[in-house]
């Protein structure tokens, strides 16, 4: 599904431009900072999986040494799957050593809301298990950069950062947890079961997210990311209802931010003109010398 979602931009990469929306104004004295947080535009995303903060987004890199793009990345288009496939085994692992150890000691029980804080911390330390780099501070071991170039501008409508504050740290990741606990319950106790492994498939999206926009800073196949992180979701809030049906209804209320986020970052990827080509930054990895995607242990 992934690697379907990266190719269909190649038939939008020409597309007109939206007169739907107001004329955006420019970020100013914005610095970027490490954290552990995805920052989402959405949340697509995510402590490397984090909350999206379009007010932060910057760039790093050097001025481009090429007027156009080589080839299709297929080096990104390969890597990407991988690293999110990896995430998603390793997790999996992670699990299922926590129930057969659950398993094992039968008279241990963990009550309810030792859960909602277990899943909620392991949300915000979810970026761990990631095969690939998602840190400002990975960026910077990439891209050997010392200085940042702020250059986005953001939509006119774009909420106060306060608005972020509530949205992904309150909103989603308290009710991400929540309905998770509620899930696991339900389950008897079992971790490592298809609901909350479809969950644990929307934080690896949005791990994914967070390397494509905070690392490699790739606007283009971000938008088409946050998408996917969408459909996740909703696909995640379906196997909580199957279980639960009061956690996939309230799972499903974080749709309408992740809808906003998305609308935010595509309204955003129209007005920042690629400084490659002056059109909009394509939707696909393209080989250009200011992007790379390298695992973690590729990193000098």
């Amino acid at each position: 599904m992934l690697a379907l979602l990266l190719a269909t931009p190649l038939l939008l990469r020409r597309g007109g431009s939206c007169t739907a929306f107001h004329t955006a104004n420019p970020i100013v004295s914005l610095r970027p900072r490490p954290s552990s947080f995805t920052t989402l535009p959405c949340p697509i995303g995510p402590p490397s999986t984090t909350a999206f903060y379009p007010h932060r987004m910057a760039s790093t890199e050097n001025p481009p040494s090429s007027s156009s793009y080589d080839a299709i990345d297929w080096t990104a288009l390969v890597k990407y799957p991988v690293g999110l496939a990896g995430q998603l085994l390793l997790v999996f692992g992670f699990f299922t050593g926590i129930d057969t150890i659950l398993a094992h000691y039968s008279s241990l029980k963990v009550p309810f809301l030792a859960n909602v804080v277990f899943l909620y911390l392991f949300k915000l330390k979810y970026s761990l298990f990631s095969l690939l780099p998602n840190s400002m501070s990975e960026r910077r071991k990439i891209t050997q950069e010392a200085q940042f170039r702020e250059k986005r501008k953001v939509p006119s409508w774009t909420p106060p950062g306060i608005a972020f504050v509530f949205g992904w740290p309150l909103l989603t990741f308290g009710l991400r947890a929540v309905t998770g606990a509620m899930v696991v319950k339900a389950s008897g106790g079992l971790y490592a079961t298809p609901a909350i492994m479809s969950l644990m498939l929307h934080l690896s999206v949005g791990d994914l997210w967070n390397t494509v926009n905070n690392v490699e800073d790739r606007l283009g196949v971000s938008v088409v990311l946050i998408y996917a992180l969408w459909l996740t979701k909703a696909f995640a809030a379906y196997q909580f209802y199957k279980v639960e049906p009061l956690a996939g209804k309230l799972l499903a209320l974080t749709l309408t931010w992740l809808t906003a986020a998305a609308a935010l970052l595509t309204r955003t990827w129209q007005i920042n003109p690629d400084p490659v080509t002056g059109g909009r930054e394509p939707l696909v990895p393209m080989r250009h010398p200011r992007w790379a995607t390298k695992f973690r242990w590729e990193q000098q």
